[in-house]
């Protein structure tokens, strides 16, 4: 069976922009199975950066290492990244040093579970782009009782009920959005408050739901405030990824999918 390594690091311009596309790990680096024997050329690789202070993760890419030599404590060798992916949970919360994986089944699972769109919502610098694939990833989700908005400046992207959860959600790639968001945000909770949301000629009682507005972004998860008996948050997509990933891993029925959207970027 192949293996992979994947290889979490902390430091600058790894890794992809290394001088000369070299670096190096010392030996003590070496995780669980991975030993020095282990070493070959052109294996597929997983690269993770992590910050420094936060040590939460930053990016993620693939590719592969090749050119190994040893000097004395340091294993010396060349990076080749492919592309940037999305991280696959699994490896979320692995510490600084070199790992050695079996590929063949995860491989094809990932290759099956995740479709080519996550990589343009971690990517995009369009805005357009990013509201259409939220759309999509949260129909994904299992989310049917989802509606978007004909786009008119100060609506939301668009709203779902998901058992007792009511979410208005709006997308921006915008670093610094609240003031920008305030009167949108206040309007929203406006919305929320008569007890119906309205998509073309339909309405939706919520009533009785729990209240939420996601602020979907690519930033950091946070509860901004409470509004009266509505929560608003930021919601990275990333954190949207994750409720998925487990999903495709594990059994999760509706009950537990709601307990999990309601409490999303809740610590």
């Amino acid at each position: 069976m192949a293996s992979k390594y994947v290889m979490v690091t902390h430091w600058q311009n790894h890794w992809d922009n290394l001088s000369n596309g070299e670096t190096h790990f010392t030996k003590n680096m070496l995780r669980g199975r991975m030993t020095q024997d282990k070493i070959k050329e052109d294996t597929y690789t997983i690269f993770i950066k992590r910050n420094k202070q936060t040590k939460k993760v930053e990016k993620a890419w693939e590719g592969k290492v090749y050119g190994f030599k040893d000097e004395g404590n340091k294993i010396l060798f060349k990076v080749e990244i492919s592309k940037e992916i999305i991280l696959p949970s699994k490896y979320s919360d692995y510490p600084e040093g070199w790992y050695i994986e079996d590929i063949e089944e995860e491989t094809l699972l990932n290759a099956i579970n995740y479709p080519p769109f996550f990589y343009i919502l971690n990517t995009t610098s369009d805005w357009n782009e990013f509201e259409k694939h939220t759309y999509s990833l949260l129909k994904l989700l299992g989310i049917h009782q989802i509606h978007k908005y004909e786009k008119q400046r100060g609506t939301p992207d668009g709203f779902f009920r998901f058992g007792n959860l009511a979410v208005i959600y709006d997308t921006t790639l915008e670093g610094t959005f609240e003031k920008s968001k305030e009167t949108q945000i206040n309007n929203f909770c406006s919305q929320l408050r008569t007890g119906s949301l309205t998509s073309v000629n339909r309405t939706i009682d919520i009533s009785r739901c729990n209240k939420q507005i996601w602020i979907i972004t690519r930033g950091t998860p946070r509860t901004i405030k409470k509004i009266d008996d509505t929560i608003v948050k930021e919601v990275p997509v990333s954190e949207i990824i994750k409720v998925y990933s487990k999903r495709m891993e594990q059994l999760m029925d509706e009950t537990e999918l709601e307990n999990k959207l309601r409490n999303i970027c809740e610590t």
